[in-house]
């Protein structure tokens, strides 16, 4: 391992040089409001700086990177402090375990900064053309069915590539998640990255070494594409030259020309998998990244214990129990791998976090002696390591900071992205719909119902995930007569699990206010018409779009259209599509 290349690491992580990096910033805002600099030449460096421009003239969405999505009691305060301080008072966790804050004005981004920092978080490269937050399974270590932890993997790519002089200015944005397992549809989902890496072990003479499946080019948007096999098993000290490697062909192979083409996933369309894979072989011949063997830590990576246990009690009474606390415990406890320990899911539907709710979840968590909480793919929080005779009383903990809304994991636990409430992009507001079904699709019990999942999005660009979802939803605009209606395009039948990535195909497209009602028809129609024990994708592939598009018509009929078809849900007037200028590709 080189000392200079450490050096380095530690050299542009270090507090001198963050302060002046946020100096800089301060400095260009300066620029900007002085007349020295343009709008359009701050953008490129604002954003490169997680500082994202809004619907709403003079304010920024500020988003604050989460490594591996780990964040402890300490950070969670400073968190709400921003949301207080600087935003409306809430956050949004968003699928790449950010949080996301919106209304903050310009000025007050480096101080928002300086507060990030001093609790070890940054906003640095969370937007533009960068590396953006390398996720991780977040029941990694805790879960029953991982090869391995892939934590401390996580957080050490995360560390190694964060500022790194050659990697800040791409042909257009990367995206790394890890999964300690195959079967990760709801964790890591890393057949949809530009590079997933799936934990896996292989024995030789005796001993096991761990390692990684190297997934290549996946991606959502406008053309979803899954990901390739680029290596079937890499050891893990040749984790970092090999993301490196991939980094720098995909440096000098993007397209710089044409930004909506030039994500890794048309360069794997272009090349095909055996010319990326000789490219990737020769630029790991010259890489400069350490190989290390992660199990040991170093100065380029954080603790590995990330999340501590806690001991356990001599003799765990079992919890108290009552007909609320049943509920909750279905869906929102799992057990862990290790015996006597649960890890807790928080639902937080869409991800709307409140900064009452940030700094009373860091009161929890150190009354109970519990070191961290993890930001989840689907917007979720969990709790790991909570000793099985303390879940009772973190529930009760969890309930008076209304945050122990049952229905984690199940099709009341809806994904969605902000949409028309700030995103320029945002062609309807996707993120109140989404709090809307939360509510609406509480009752059901049916198990192949329960498990379920609704993710929407605000536009085609699918930050909400609608591709591999169960049943999908992206925004789009229909014109009835001479007026202007929300609609969303339905789509069903995505998934992502250990035979790989299958993207939900589209049925028809309807009005955004008859959508609860639409969504209660469609599982109407599959309790009817399924086979015995038939899953709802199962029933999706085998029942013709036609049959589909039959039943739900009724509901999505326009002909006698009343006023409230042309109000979107959360707006109170009448609907307009207002697109802004998308900083997706800037």
């Amino acid at each position: 391992m080189s000392v200079e290349v450490l050096t380095e690491v530690e050299e542009r992580h270090s507090a001198e040089a963050i302060e002046a990096e946020i100096q800089r910033f301060e400095e260009r805002v300066q620029q900007l409001q002085s007349g020295e600099i343009t709008a359009e030449q701050f953008r490129p460096f604002r954003l490169k700086h997680g500082t994202y421009g809004q619907r709403q003239p003079g304010f920024q969405m500020l988003r604050v990177k989460i490594a591996a999505g780990v964040l402890k009691p300490e950070q969670l305060r400073v968190l709400a402090g921003i949301a207080d301080d600087y935003s409306t008072g809430r956050g949004h966790l968003t699928t790449r375990e950010n949080v996301q804050f919106h209304f903050v004005k310009l000025e007050n981004v480096p101080g928002t900064m300086r507060r990030l920092a001093a609790a070890g978080l940054t906003t640095r490269e969370a937007c533009g053309n960068t590396v953006r937050n390398v996720t991780a399974c977040p029941v990694a270590g805790v879960c029953p069915g991982e090869a391995f932890d892939v934590t401390p993997y996580a957080l050490g790519v995360s560390r190694y590539l964060l500022r790194h002089p050659d990697f800040h200015d791409l042909p257009r944005k990367f995206k790394i998640a890890f999964s300690g397992c195959e079967d990760d549809g709801n964790c890591a989902v890393a057949g949809i990255h530009d590079v997933g890496l799936i934990a896996q072990v292989r024995g030789a003479n005796g001993t096991a070494h761990r390692g990684f499946k190297v997934l290549v080019g996946g991606g959502l948007g406008s053309l979803p594409t899954e990901a390739a096999v680029l290596a079937d098993f890499l050891p893990e000290e040749e984790l970092l030259p090999t993301i490196e490697a991939i980094l720098r062909v995909f440096t000098e192979t993007g397209n710089r020309k044409n930004k909506l083409m030039a994500r890794l996933k048309f360069v794997l369309r272009a090349k095909g998998i055996e010319e990326l894979r000789r490219l990737v072989a020769e630029k790991r011949k010259v890489s400069q990244a350490p190989a290390e063997k992660f199990t040991v830590p170093t100065p380029i990576q954080p603790s590995l214990v990330t999340i501590a246990p806690i001991p356990l009690s001599p003799a765990a009474p079992e919890p108290k129990s009552d007909a609320a606390y049943d509920l909750w415990a279905e869906h929102n406890l799992m057990s862990q791998r290790q015996a006597g320990y649960g890890a807790i899911w928080i639902k937080l539907p869409a991800g709307t976090f409140l900064g009452s709710q940030m700094r009373g979840l860091a009161e929890v968590l150190e009354a109970n002696d519990l070191t961290g909480v993890r930001i989840a793919v689907n917007q979720d929080l969990v709790i790991p390591w909570v000793p099985f005779d303390r879940v009772r009383a973190v529930y009760d903990a969890l309930t008076a900071q209304d945050l122990a809304e049952p229905g984690a994991r199940t099709i009341s636990d809806v994904t969605g992205c902000p949409g028309a409430t700030t995103c320029n992009l945002g062609i309807t507001r996707s993120l109140t719909l989404a709090d809307v079904l939360s509510r609406e699709l509480l009752g059901y019990t049916d198990p192949e119902i329960q498990k379920l999942r609704i993710k929407i999005s605000g536009c085609p660009n699918s930050c909400g995930h609608h591709h591999i979802a169960d049943i999908g939803f992206y925004g789009n605009v229909r014109k009835i007569g001479d007026q202007q209606a929300p609609y969303y395009q339905l789509l069903l039948g995505g998934k992502v699990d250990a035979s790989g990535v299958r993207f939900a195909r589209q049925i028809l497209s309807v009005p955004a206010r008859p959508i609860p009602a639409i969504v209660r028809e469609l599982l109407l129609f599959y309790r009817e018409d399924r086979w015995s024990g038939e899953s709802f994708n199962a029933w999706v592939t085998r029942t013709p779009d036609k049959a589909i598009v039959e039943r739900l018509k009724p509901l999505a009929d326009v002909e006698n259209a009343s006023a409230e078809l042309f109000v979107d849900w959360g707006d109170t007037e009448t609907y307009s599509l207002k697109l802004g200028r998308g900083e997706c590709v800037a």
